[in-house]
């Protein structure tokens, strides 16, 4: 069974798989059909990594190489959906599922014979060690046994399966070398003289196979054949690589040749290696934290996994008959203290020893496995003299002693799976536990769990227990702004804990308004030997160049969350994956998500991130730190016009660098972050970027009602370009935030700015920017009693962009025109005016252009009395406002159609069609907070409430949009709605 995320466990049908020989899959004692060489490679290497998920390209890259063709995704989800029916069809995705990071295949124990194969040498290997020759052969013999063939046979191998097969078939040749060992051990060289030949045939230049040979014909037949046996092994070595044979055989030979009487039996049993040792049960551990918080879900799954109840596996499909379970994690997170708490609560578990080793990792001098296993040893009571030299005696004598015991192994701060591979226990009944910076995903068989900083209400227990309940209750503020700058990090909420409660004279703002400065934040996070600077420090300078110079690049950035293009941006290179992954793996960053269009967000923690950005700060040059964040900015700039030109125009310009995919969901899910890069590169003096994002995102953020973004963006721009001296990026800021202000409702203070700047421009010369303002003056004036005015700087503009041969300006002009024209109730001259913009809008293929001027043409042609032609109009604009998500003019198109429904007959039948759209129209303006069109749809409500004889409801709604409209500087309107009030259906 496989526990899912927020659900009870599914039971998977039980299929045996087997890689050891040509691959193949059985279930219900039935061969599995899976499929033609493409298919079953692609089954390989899910099976090389299951349990974990394989990304798309990784099986692209396994199944055709480097030269995948242009279909390669599509047709790995076609052999995904066949391979899913074909292994679990009863519960679909469960055995082979889709999530963050790829594709995953789910096994049960004992479903792969690999995993049975890795189980039962680890076990005859052990049994070696301790002198348990005939167990050990009998394991080892049983382990052999599995296998087929070669690995994967059958399977087109390409670089990621070829490194894979040449692994398991070295574990082959050791398990069988082991194997030779327990057979010459037991006094039975006979059985194995035909065997070790074949395989020094299959494996000439693999000496110990030689070595084993030798031995196991000189005891069964005498030297004779041993020397045989060496004469050709030392021709082959010759003649393939010019060398002679190693010492290892060279020795044997000289022993065969004096016919040494080692050689002529098995030696004896070598003593036990605890011989003279008493074992005490002792506990290495460090103190456990009185002030310990949380991790109540964390501390049950991993007891659960180290001291499972009798009979359980230690792990699905795990071929580890020892419980290792691996706490990962960033720097700071709390992995040792939580380790230390685990190991006290599993006292009584492993009541034989719970052993501590500090590896230092991060930190200290490589320490290899041999000086740890010689330390660990004198601790457990061997003298100096027995220690074995080899790291593998070593390991062997570790593991033998602790065999037939329950001993805990908690390994703190392990650098990488070798250094720990020697330190694990061999045998049932012990555990181990590790901590990591590293996610150490090679330790075959380990669980893996990942510790998350602590969430709002853990970080403040901490506090809480440190500092004190009522000190922190008394600054509430304070004390959520201390939270939030360490951002969840244990190791930083001690450190501030430390700090407050060695200073109990210091109120907590004081505190606070010192971390608020992210310039000294790391100094001020630091005390005694606690420091969360030398803690991610250690992990920084653990990296390879080229991850260290990422980590520093994510430090330009504006925020810690962020796409992966940017990294790649920054870096100046075309894939940054080898990077990212490093510091992935480091737990120095991690996988926020994947966006609409498939590609990898990430995000570094809050703290790692001021320390990134220091680094960037002190080692990279000024002029790198600048281009770097120039190439940064012409991204998003880049993406941002090609966005907003497909969506307004209708996908005529450039594609998205990223592909194909849902804009306005990209859109949305970029909405924070092209507001950021706007602030911030006004912030940082990168003003001519600064007015272009503000610019290329004006129109979105009209089309995607984002009045807050908008005007943020615009404010950052004015400032910027203020600052900067320039003239014409300053009127055009102003005038940005004059139309935001307008669209808002705030023309009282749109209409001063509008001014500012379209004189600004005028003055300048900058007859196309002025143009633009004034269509967007137009279109805010118009309807508030200044008609006249929307006229006059439409039939301007008009002209200009005809002038200038912007098509797309004139379509926009020729609309504002053609508004002013309603307000002046000239509705005939109008339409004539939309002919043409109509025209230019079909053979430009804009949709929301397309779709405005239909929305206008059929308020005009309402106001023209013609219903008719009104409704096909609005049918068409209304699909193309859905078309591209445009729910403002949604909400407006469907709001005269009501207007229409209401005004195409008299009486209660054509009221009450109106109703629906006008209501829908309602809950649209609502949820926009678009006021305007709320009091529009007021009033219209409001007349079709009085068809319908309702007149409560239509005194209500005339009342509601007369407050809209006399809020909003509307007196043609109010007046409407005061006369409806008046009137005397309302009167009676």
């Amino acid at each position: 069974m496989r526990p899912e995320k927020g659900g009870p466990a599914v039971e998977l049908p039980r299929v045996e798989f087997k890689v050891l020989g040509p691959l193949a899959a059985h279930a219900d004692g039935r061969a599995l059909p899976l499929g033609g060489p493409k298919q079953r490679t692609l089954l390989a290497m899910l099976l090389v990594h299951a349990g974990t998920p394989v990304s798309a390209d990784r099986l692209s890259d396994a199944v055709w190489g480097a030269a995948p063709p242009a279909s390669a995704r599509a047709n790995v989800r076609s052999y995904v959906a066949v391979l899913r029916r074909v292994l679990n069809p009863a519960s679909g995705e469960d055995r082979l599922s889709l999530g963050h990071g790829g594709y995953r295949l789910h096994l049960r124990p004992g479903e792969l014979d690999l995993h049975r194969f890795d189980e039962l040498a680890a076990r005859g290997r052990a049994a070696l060690a301790a002198g348990e020759h005939r167990a050990a052969a009998q394991d080892l013999q049983e382990a052999l046994g599995l296998w087929r063939g070669g690995p994967y046979e059958g399977v087109v191998h390409h670089d990621a399966l070829h490194i894979e097969a040449a692994r398991l078939e070295e574990a082959r040749l050791a398990a069988l070398e082991d194997y030779a060992e327990a057979r010459l051990a037991l006094g039975e060289p006979r059985e194995l003289t035909g065997l070790l030949r074949t395989e020094v045939a299959r494996h000439p230049l693999r000496e110990s196979l030689w070595a084993r040979l030798m031995v196991a014909q000189y005891r069964w037949h005498g030297p004779g054949d041993a020397l045989k046996s060496y004469a050709r092994a030392r021709a082959v070595l010759r003649d393939e690589l010019g060398l002679e044979p190693g010492p290892e055989l060279r020795r044997l030979h000289r022993a065969v040749l004096a016919r040494d009487p080692a050689l002529g039996a098995p030696p004896d049993p070598a003593p036990p290696v605890n011989a003279g040792i008493v074992w005490q049960s002792r506990s290495q551990l460090p103190a456990d934290e009185t002030d310990f918080v949380g991790r109540d879900q964390v501390l049950a799954r991993a007891r659960g996994l180290l001291d499972p109840p009798p009979g359980t596996p230690f792990r699905t499909g795990s071929p580890c008959a020892v419980p290792v379970v691996v706490l990962t994690g960033l720097p700071g997170v709390g992995k040792t203290t939580l380790a230390t708490r685990l190991a006290h609560r599993l006292r009584d578990a492993f009541p034989d020893g719970r052993l501590f080793l500090h590896l230092d990792g991060a930190r200290g001098p490589h320490r290899d496995a041999g000086a740890i296993l010689a330390d660990l040893l004198l601790g457990l009571g061997v003298s100096g003299s027995s220690i074995p030299e080899t790291t593998e005696d070593r390991a062997a004598m570790f593991r033998s002693l602790l065999s037939g015991r329950k001993v805990l192994v908690l390994l703190d701060d392990a650098r990488d799976e070798a250094q720990i591979r020697p330190l694990l226990p061999g045998t049932p009944g012990s555990a181990a536990l590790v901590t990591s910076r590293a996610r150490l995903t090679g330790l075959t068989g380990a669980e893996l769990i990942d510790i998350d900083p602590f969430d709002n209400t853990e970080s403040q227990d901490l506090l809480q227990r440190i500092v004190g309940p009522r000190r922190l209750a008394a600054e509430p503020a304070e004390t959520e702004r201390i939270l939030a700058s360490c951002a969840g990090l244990p190791l930083a909420l001690r450190v501030t804990a430390a700090r407050l409660a060695n200073r109990p004279h210091w109120r907590i703002r004081r505190l606070a308004d010192r971390l608020a400065d992210e310039r000294t934040l790391l100094e001020e996070l630091t005390v005694g030997d606690l420091a969360v600077r030398t803690s991610v420090a250690a992990s920084y300078h653990g990296l390879a160049p080229d991850a260290a110079r990422a980590f520093r690049a994510v430090g330009m950035l504006p925020s810690p969350e962020f796409p992966g293009w940017a990294l790649a941006a920054l870096l100046d290179a075309p894939d940054t994956d080898d990077a990212t992954d490093v510091l992935l793996d480091a737990n120095l960053l991690q996988v926020e998500g994947i966006d609409v269009q498939g590609q990898p967000r990430f995000r570094m923690h809050d703290l790692l991130h001021v320390y990134a950005a220091e680094r960037a700060l002190a080692e990279e040059p000024e002029t790198g730190r600048r281009a770097a964040v120039a190439r940064l900015l012409d991204g998003w700039l880049t993406r941002v016009r090609a966005a907003g030109h497909q969506l307004i125009r209708g996908g005529t310009g450039g594609q998205l660098p990223q592909g194909e995919g849902d804009l306005v969901g990209w859109l949305e899910g970029e909405r924070t972050n092209l507001v950021t890069a706007a602030e911030f590169a006004a912030e940082s003096g990168y003003c001519t970027h600064a007015a272009a994002l503000a610019s290329a995102m004006e129109d979105v953020c009209h089309v995607r009602n984002w009045w807050d973004e908008w005007e943020h963006v615009a404010r950052a721009a004015l400032a910027c370009a203020e600052a900067g001296g320039d003239a014409v990026a300053t009127a055009v800021a102003q005038g940005s935030l004059a139309r935001v202000s307008a669209v808002r409702g705030r023309v009282d203070d749109a209409l001063p700015r509008y001014a500012t700047a379209i004189g600004q421009l005028d003055e300048l010369g900058e007859a196309h920017h002025a143009a633009r303002l004034r269509i967007h003056r137009s279109i805010a004036v118009a309807d508030r009693g200044m008609a006249d005015l929307a006229h006059d700087d439409a039939a301007s503009a008009a002209a200009v962009m005809s002038r200038l041969g912007d098509e797309h300006g004139r379509v926009t002009a020729l609309r504002s025109l053609a508004f002013a024209l309603v307000c002046q109730g000239r509705g005939a001259e109008a339409v004539d005016t939309l002919a043409p913009a109509l025209e230019t809008a079909e053979r430009l293929g804009h949709p929301l252009a397309l779709a405005d001027i239909l929305h206008l043409l059929a308020w005009a042609e309402l106001s023209a009395g013609r219903t008719d032609r009104a409704a096909g109009h609005l049918d068409r604009a209304l699909a193309l406002f859905r078309k591209v998500r445009h729910r403002p003019g949604e909400a407006y198109a469907l709001m005269t159609l009501g207007r229409a429904h209401a005004e195409h007959g008299p009486g209660p039948a054509a009221a009450a069609r109106a109703l629906g759209p006008l209501r829908a129209a309602a809950a649209l303006f609502t949820e926009l907070g678009e006021r305007r069109g709320a009091a529009f749809t007021d009033y219209w409500l409001g007349r079709a409430h009085t068809a319908l004889g309702d007149l409560g409801a239509a005194a209500d709604h005339f009342n509601r949009a007369l407050a809209g409209f006399r809020g909003l500087h509307m007196p043609y309107w109010a007046g409407l709605a005061q006369r409806e009030l008046g009137g005397p259906a309302l009167r009676a």
